[in-house]
């Protein structure tokens, strides 16, 4: 047995990557495989709408057909275990979503992960949200995983796939050179504009009636800052009072599909009432200490 000299294996080590215009386009041709077409996909019953967007996760689902059954999120958004347990074991054989709100990978994943491997599901994570999180800590013990680009990037468009199998993908039309983006800084920026809000709201939470639904941020990288306000009049009252003051706060999912019914009722209360600061790579220390006291004078105003 010999060693070369150099390198050679082009498939060794190598992510397979499949380029779209979006990750909802790629959840599209995820589904449309032959293989997968005539299976069920279970799915958090917390997934959003918009009028202008419409919805990433379900409008890929209505249009191919796919039977789909929801499975519970706890009041942090986490995972109901017994929910998605008692989903699995009465759908053997079927696929199973993950989504990884904020950026942060569920505590559950790897009691899930074994349940799913146990019931031959096929493992379909969607990394939307969580694409710094995946770079510092890959892992591919999935059979499709979704990207975002225009989510993490400077971009307006751009999804990916990673699958060992065959897309079937002939060509990508998008620049998607990403390394040349110091992507590490990305994440410390990101994480350090994270930290900072919690040092604040940690210290003022429990005065303004605050809860944190990731008050750990461990080793994860952000999309953004979830708090879950008081009230809807509230959170409504500060998402468009930010706005207008300049500082770009969105609320996901402020409205969730029509799908989930109000059986749902940690996921509703949470979609009435959460709010998503931002921790964006663009965010300098000044520009966030102004968001703060803002937001802030704001919830005195209550």
């Amino acid at each position: 047995m010999i060693i070369e000299k150099k390198q050679s294996n082009q498939n060794i080590f190598a992510f397979k990557w499949n380029y779209f215009s979006s990750a909802r386009e790629g959840l599209k041709h995820i589904l449309s495989q032959p293989q997968l077409r005539a299976k069920k996909i279970l799915l958090p019953a917390y997934i959003g709408y918009s009028t202008r967007e419409g919805s990433g996760v379900f409008d890929p689902v209505a249009a191919a057909g796919t039977p789909y059954v929801f499975y519970h999120m706890d009041r942090s958004l986490n995972i109901d275990l017994p929910s998605l347990t008692k989903s699995i074991r009465q759908n053997p054989g079927q696929m199973l979503m993950l989504i990884h709100y904020f950026g942060f990978i569920d505590k559950h994943i790897d009691s899930v992960k074994k349940l799913a491997r146990a019931y031959k599901m096929v493992l379909i994570e969607d990394f939307a949200h969580a694409f710094y999180t995946f770079y510092n800590d890959p892992s591919n013990d999935f059979d499709y995983a979704i990207f975002s680009l225009h989510k993490m990037f400077p971009r307006n468009d751009g999804g990916m796939v990673l699958s060992d199998r065959d897309m079937k993908v002939t060509k990508s039309a998008f620049d998607n050179d990403l390394f040349r983006y110091n992507l590490p800084l990305i994440a410390q920026r990101r994480r350090k504009n994270y930290t900072d809000i919690l040092k604040v709201l940690r210290g003022q939470g429990r005065k303004h009636d605050l809860r944190l639904l990731r008050p750990v941020l461990g080793r994860h990288v952000p999309q953004t800052f979830p708090v879950i306000l008081p009230n809807r009049e509230t959170r409504d009252r500060l998402y468009f009072s930010l706005n207008e003051a300049g500082f770009g706060a969105v609320s996901l999912y402020h409205q969730l599909i029509d799908q989930i019914d109000e059986s749902f009722i940690d996921e509703h209360a949470i979609s009435n009432t959460i709010l998503n600061l931002p921790v964006h790579q663009d965010i300098l220390p000044e520009q966030l200490d102004g968001m703060l006291k803002t937001f802030f004078l704001l919830l005195k105003k209550s």
